[in-house]
């Protein structure tokens, strides 16, 4: 009994020896850096400074776009050299803005938000889980109206308004412009051009605003799916939201990859 006992008390000293000999020599990785346990970065933590934001951003840079769409008066569609594809929304952000969010980091893609200057206003708290999702961002007018009715002044007058209200929610640098209805003339672009945005429109248009029924939105997105398609979906809609990973998962089995549309338009196109 007393030999069990000496045994015991000798292991219980050992491995106290070896708790206090590591905490007084951390391990090393690599020559003369110290290994250190830190928790995963985040967005909204106290723990993530100013420092780790910048190598976090400067770590994820957007790609360049390529010359082909900058110089265009407008893409529709990206390279149809692979078998990629872009989801967009429009019309956002809204309360529900949340529940597309939710799908798309339950999935792991990326998406690019068109977001209205009034809509950001009215729900900035929505429109920054956009950004802090790290989502791209794209214009889609002040209020919605149609552009290529108003005269130049107005026209410059909304992309002013709608890009401040961008900038309240996000210091990153704004590349797309979406005008709404894809109604657009001379002066849209050219004013676009003027604030360095490429104009984005789709090619595929499922036209889940007017559309309850999620099993014939995705269906149609599935259908006319091709290599380089930007896809048009709207924000606000439960029948969106749900038909999401329907569109998602059936992409995948079709082969496509779904990237951001900076990736998308970083190729090339004819």
């Amino acid at each position: 009994m007393q030999s069990q006992f000496s045994f015991k008390k000798s292991i219980s000293i050992f491995l106290a020896a070896v708790f206090f000999t590591l905490m007084a020599f951390p391990s090393t990785s690599g020559i003369g850096q110290t290994a250190v346990l830190r928790p995963p970065l985040q967005f909204g933590n106290d723990y993530l400074i100013e420092n780790e934001i910048r190598q976090h951003v400067k770590l994820h840079k957007l790609p360049e776009l390529s010359q082909s769409v900058m110089a265009s008066k407008f893409v529709r569609q990206g390279s149809q050299d692979k078998k990629r594809i872009s989801i967009t929304f429009d019309d956002g952000p809204y309360l529900m803005t949340e529940k597309y969010i939710k799908v798309l980091q339950e999935y792991d893609i990326q998406a690019t938000f068109f977001l209205i200057g009034v809509q950001i206003e009215k729900y900035p708290d929505e429109a920054k889980k956009i950004v802090e999702g790290g989502y791209e961002i794209g214009v889609h007018s002040y209020a919605h109206r149609n552009l290529s009715a108003m005269n130049l002044s107005s026209i410059e007058a909304d992309f002013e308004k709608s890009l401040a209200a961008v900038k309240k929610i996000t210091d990153s640098n704004i590349r797309f412009f979406r005008p709404p209805f894809g109604a657009f003339n001379d002066s849209v672009i050219g004013v676009a051009k003027k604030h360095n945005l490429a104009t984005i429109l789709w090619c595929v248009d499922p036209r889940d605003w007017q559309e309850n029924n999620p099993d014939l939105v995705a269906q149609h997105v599935l259908d006319h799916a091709v290599n380089g398609a930007i896809i048009l979906l709207h924000e606000g809609r439960e029948s969106t939201v749900n038909a999401l990973p329907k569109i998602i998962e059936g992409l995948w089995a079709q082969g496509y990859e779904i990237v951001p549309l900076s990736e998308l338009l970083s190729e090339e196109i004819s």
